[in-house]
């Protein structure tokens, strides 16, 4: 669950960290503003001429001039938005708004230059207005690809926000399918486990009462722990504990000396969790795939090491299910990815198989 969690929190943070960065509502402002404050710097160092005030006065007209650039840009991109996106044709697009907003703004600079015809310095020749006019056309070109990039950009950013929902709805519908899994493979478990303990419970009631006695008060145990704990995932090892020696006790009932079931868990695993009837699972999987006889009987045994509990069984393969596909085992490993980092994992030799789960 926490690992769940993680992801969201991690994918909010990255989504929030994009949303910082892009955010374009003051920035191209401050470079507008920037830029015009190291134009007006060098204009003061190669005009003389005029005085502070003249300066001053042409810094703020050029700070104007920008941002009504910039703003014209704004309006003209969402004009062609309804009529040439970007999506439609980008080298048309992108060619129709830098020829619209020079069409517009080249009378108002004209008219600048017009005014301004009587405080130009002497070197301003017609070659020098010409330069100045490649420059205006480079500085509304540029204008222009800042505002593709903001618009660009801006889609990025809506991409990755959106892929990181879809990532989140994702691995949620994964843990629901997870647990669903699960959830149908407990209640698969126990309608089978009721059938053999009735079945036993019959042969009992006719050769030894007392003993069926006994077979019934763990029985019914084994049946107050499920419904007690019907809802939960996790429970602790010590609960689990509990319920499995009843478990136990019935099967040794049922088998006798052709089963041993050892436990040895220390008190430090006992206060960890584990998924509900985890081991009951995993003893009815060496029950299901190995033989049990009183002349070699199956040795189960279920013990701690640090943050992992090992269950091992002694392998005597049935012959008819040696080619198990073990969907079991596979959809409690799936459940444990979203309660643990630590993987489910399985060791299948000659001699024995072993599970190891991670304590939570």
């Amino acid at each position: 669950m926490y690992i769940l969690r993680n992801m969201k929190r991690g994918w909010k943070t990255d989504a929030a960290n994009c949303a910082s960065f892009g955010n374009f509502k003051y920035l191209p402002y401050v470079i507008i503003f920037k830029f015009t404050l190291a134009i007006s710097f060098i204009r003061y160092l190669l005009i003389d001429e005029w005085t502070l005030s003249m300066h001053v006065g042409v810094f703020f007209i050029q700070l104007c001039f920008l941002v009504i650039t910039w703003k014209l840009i704004e309006r003209l991109s969402s004009f062609l938005d309804k009529r040439i996106p970007f999506s439609k044709d980008l080298r048309k697009r992108v060619m129709a708004q830098i020829i619209l907003s020079l069409l517009c703004l080249a009378p108002f600079a004209f008219l600048v230059l017009y005014v301004f015809r009587d405080f130009m310095p002497s070197y301003a020749t017609p070659q020098f207005m010409v330069m100045i006019a490649v420059l205006f056309l480079i500085i509304i070109v540029l204008v222009n690809f800042i505002y593709y990039f903001k618009y660009f950009f801006e889609r990025w950013q809506q991409s990755v926000l959106h892929n990181a929902e879809l990532q989140v709805k994702a691995a949620q519908l994964e843990k629901e399918k997870s647990i669903m899994q699960y959830h149908h493979l407990k209640n698969q478990v126990n309608p089978h486990f009721m059938f053999n303990a009735f079945t036993s419970l019959d042969g009992l009631i006719q050769v030894n009462p007392d003993l069926a006695s006994d077979f019934i008060r763990h029985l019914s145990k084994v049946y107050r722990y499920v419904l007690e704990h019907k809802e939960n995932e996790v429970v602790t090892v010590q609960t689990e504990y509990g319920f499995i020696q009843n478990y136990i006790s019935l099967l040794n009932i049922r088998f006798k000396d052709a089963l041993f079931i050892h436990l040895h868990i220390s008190q430090n695993g006992m206060e960890k969790g584990i998924v509900m009837v985890t081991l009951q699972m995993l003893i009815d999987n060496a029950l299901k795939h190995n033989k049990l006889e009183e002349a070699s009987p199956l040795v189960i045994k279920v013990w701690d090491n640090g943050d992992t509990l090992c269950v091992r069984n002694n392998k005597q393969l049935r012959k008819h299910i040696e080619l198990s596909t073990r969907h079991g085992l596979q959809q409690l490993k799936q459940l444990y990815t979203y309660l643990s980092t630590v993987p489910v994992t399985a060791t299948d030799t000659e001699e024995y198989f072993e599970v190891n789960l991670p304590l939570l």
